[in-house]
């Protein structure tokens, strides 16, 4: 066949992937973004399923005001203190990495659904394909006055830290104390039961009088547990009453004061914490959105867990509210309707007609007493006992750890090459460049990079920066680059441009200008866009505020995100700080904790912690900047900047250059939170081995725990300088007021012994 293919000589993998790509030559990729805003029990569920069998075409990313989420089965017996916080929370971050999805730490603000974007409290908007709230709800307390006044149990998170401090309250306090909750039905209960039963136990004041603290449950119905039968809230009041708990039924709050509680019929409580557990109340936010809302302020979907309105947003969990049918808000549901929503997505995804969700006509409540003893009940029946709380306890159990105990498997695997293949196949040279429309469509949205000295920029078509220096500067530049490994853009950007101007407050410059390098993964066009505009975003808030401007830069296409900058900066050349510059006797400063590979090296494997990976970022976000007035001012004249050769790499740099020698403290190393538990655990960055061995000749290894971690590769490390002793103390506490908590003296300056610089360990 002239001109053709012969198709009978090619395999018939091969034949389909060229008609693939020729289907697909004039069109964009299908993927979608699907975007999941909360942590509720739906979306967990949905994250393990992807995880466990992704969907080809589908981009998901969790919006999670929290890292963890807690299992609401466990609250009140975490509350009782009978299980620690780490058994009954899920880390999100975890588990969206085992899903193969992006994890953005904020809160959402707003919708803008003709857009379809999402926005976030401090940071720029997400665009989205598919959206899905699960965000729960908060108590009511819109209707009642002084509702700031009180505490409220959601977030959970932020009601256990103050739960820490009533028991030191009620040990200060010399007379009695008392806490009065606002909500009679299952969570005011147990949550009365529970932190009855853990501060009895816990404070000793209290175990020598009891009667010091009294707690009052505030029901406006004339019952406890409205919502059960008989015979669950005839014992529950039994055990409330044995356990001088007051209950006060058929009254509302008028009024919450500092320390009193105002009842609707005029009697007033003495209250050194009142605490609501209302009915749900909907997050304000979703006033403003468009969304069809239920007379509460709840997001109105239809069987198919879709709102009513809009049907490319979908809602489960207390923050929904199913037509036809009147549900409580309560766990239970949100975890049945996970199965249907990860369905419902995947299907919605690749245009399938949609499941149907048919709620359950009964559900068992299990109450925790708060003593090892639980109450059950459904429908007509009620059980009670020791045993309740055991097989309650087994099945919370089980519960958490499906999704606490991940599969050791990659949740990015696909089942086959083709999609590889194709990405060969793609043009390289400068047909792998963002197209223009895509590029300018990102570039229209940044604000204004303007600044003296630079006569041109991105605002120019043309096609380089044009940069005048000022008289009697020193011009300092620096470039570096690195792939992406954190799956939030305009963060990863932020870190990055941190990092590379790290080199210029190093020599003590004050930044200028940039270009920026960047490659993006191959995707549809606003895909593409919308990834460009968050880390162009990211990276001009970093810049502006170390008052230097994106001056232009490059796009192109790889297989994975990478960002880089070269950063121009200036500085008097009599006050460049260089490497070579250490002096025998002077002390060494370093300005950020250590460990930042050893904790991303953790996280590719789950083993890292959420809340460790959140406080490193913060670390690699700090700026040096503020830094070098301060190292000026002390007269430093040797400094770098610690990054991918370790520690030790880059110290060695300095006392090769200076011909010096040095001793570290190996017990003063400031290290960031998780660093040593997972070094005990083997775990290290890839390029841990070969900086150790490039070390080799200038040390004896230590047999310490934080040995291994001086050859860890750091992101935006921080300042390693030497100052006189004279000064190094004072120095320290400046710097630990500026943006350098952590920075701390680790070792001295030696002269040199024999031929060539050595280290010591003390």
């Amino acid at each position: 066949m002239p001109g053709g293919f012969d198709s009978h000589s090619l395999p018939p993998k091969l034949i389909s992937i060229i008609i693939k790509l020729f289907m697909h030559t004039n069109s964009e990729p299908f993927q979608k973004d699907i975007v999941l805003v909360g942590g509720g029990h739906s979306h967990l569920y949905v994250l393990k399923k992807f995880g466990m069998k992704p969907q080809p075409g589908m981009r998901i990313t969790l919006i999670s005001r929290d890292l963890v989420t807690p299992y609401s089965g466990m609250v009140p017996g975490l509350i009782a203190q009978n299980y620690k916080k780490d058994e009954s929370l899920i880390d999100l971050r975890k588990l969206s990495n085992f899903a193969g999805s992006r994890f953005i730490h904020a809160s959402a603000t707003n919708l803008d659904l003709s857009k379809g974007l999402i926005s976030l409290d401090g940071r720029p908007d997400v665009r989205f394909d598919i959206l899905s709230l699960d965000t729960g709800s908060v108590p009511k307390s819109s209707d009642i006055s002084g509702a700031e006044n009180a505490l409220p149990v959601k977030p959970i998170n932020l009601f256990l830290k103050e739960q820490a401090k009533i028991n030191k309250e009620i040990t200060d306090k010399p007379g009695d104390y008392n806490i009065v909750i606002i909500g009679g039905g299952a969570g005011g209960v147990e949550l009365g039961l529970s932190l009855d039963q853990q501060l009895r136990r816990s404070n000793h004041s209290l175990i020598e009088r009891p009667e010091k603290l009294s707690i009052f449950i505030i029901e406006g119905f004339g019952t406890l547990l409205p919502n059960f039968n008989k015979a669950a809230r005839k014992k529950i009041i039994n055990i409330i009453n044995k356990r001088r708990i007051t209950a006060i039924t058929n009254s509302k709050i008028d009024q919450i004061n500092t320390d009193t509680v105002t009842l609707s019929d005029g009697k007033i409580l003495p209250a050194d914490r009142t605490i609501l557990v209302t009915n749900a109340e909907a997050p304000s936010w979703l006033s403003n959105t468009g969304l069809a809302l239920d007379r509460n302020g709840f997001i109105r979907i239809d069987q198919n867990l879709r709102s009513v309105s809009h049907p490319m947003v979908y809602a489960t969990g207390d923050i929904a509210s199913l037509e036809n049918y009147d549900l409580p808000k309560s766990g239970v549901y949100a975890v049945r309707q996970g199965p249907y929503l990860a369905e419902n997505l995947r299907r919605a995804a690749i245009e399938r007609p949609l499941k149907k969700y048919k709620p359950q006509k009964q559900t068992l409540a299990l109450i925790t007493t708060g003593d090892g003893g639980a109450i059950a009940a459904r429908g007509s029946v009620m059980l009670s006992g020791k045993w309740v709380w055991h097989w309650k306890d087994w099945i919370d159990r089980r519960w958490i750890e499906q999704y606490r105990d991940l599969p050791q498997m990659s949740a990015t695997n696909k089942s086959d090459n083709e999609d590889n293949i194709l990405e060969e196949m793609r043009c390289g040279g400068c047909g792998a460049k963002v197209a223009s429309p895509i590029l300018h469509q990102a570039l229209d949205r940044l604000p204004a990079q303007t600044k003296q000295g630079l006569e041109q920029g991105l605002e120019s078509p043309d096609d380089a920066a044009v940069i005048i220096p000022p008289s009697g500067k020193a011009l300092i530049q620096s470039v570096d680059q690195f792939r992406s490994f954190i799956d939030d853009p305009y963060i990863f950007a932020q870190i990055a441009s941190n990092h590379c101007l790290g080199d210029i407050f190093a020599m003590g410059a004050k930044p200028h200008s940039a270009l920026a390098a960047i490659l993006l993964p191959h995707n549809n066009e606003n895909i593409i866009s919308d990834d460009l505009y968050q880390l162009l975003l990211g990276a001009t808030k970093t810049l502006n505020e170390a008052d230097a401007v994106l001056a232009g830069g490059h796009t192109g296409e790889g297989a994975e995100m990478a960002f880089g900058l070269t950063v121009n900066g200036y500085v008097d050349p009599e006050k460049i700080m260089r490497k070579g510059a250490l002096k025998p006797r002077d002390l060494l400063i370093l300005t950020k904790p250590l460990g930042t590979g050893i904790l991303f090296a953790g996280d590719m494997l789950g083993k890292s912690r959420g809340e460790w990976i959140e406080q490193a970022i913060s670390s690699m976000q700090r700026s040096l900047g503020p830094l070098v007035p301060i190292l000026q001012k002390y007269r430093v004249e040797a400094c770098t900047d610690v990054t991918g050769f370790g520690l030790l790499g880059h110290l060695v740099e300095m006392l090769n250059a200076s011909k010096v020698s040095a001793s570290l403290n190996l017990n003063s190393l400031p290290l960031l939170e998780g660093v040593t538990e997972l070094s005990r655990q083997g775990i290290e960055s890839s390029l841990k081995e070969d900086n150790q061995n490039a070390m080799a000749d200038y040390h004896k290894p230590a047999v310490h725990p934080t040995y291994p971690i001086l050859f860890d590769p750091q992101t935006a490390g921080g300042l390693l300088f030497s100052v006189s002793e004279d000064f190094a103390q004072e120095c320290v506490v400046e710097l630990n007021k500026t943006s350098a908590p952590g920075a701390t003296i680790i070792g001295s300056v030696n002269e040199i012994r024999g031929t060539m610089p050595s280290l010591v360990f003390e």
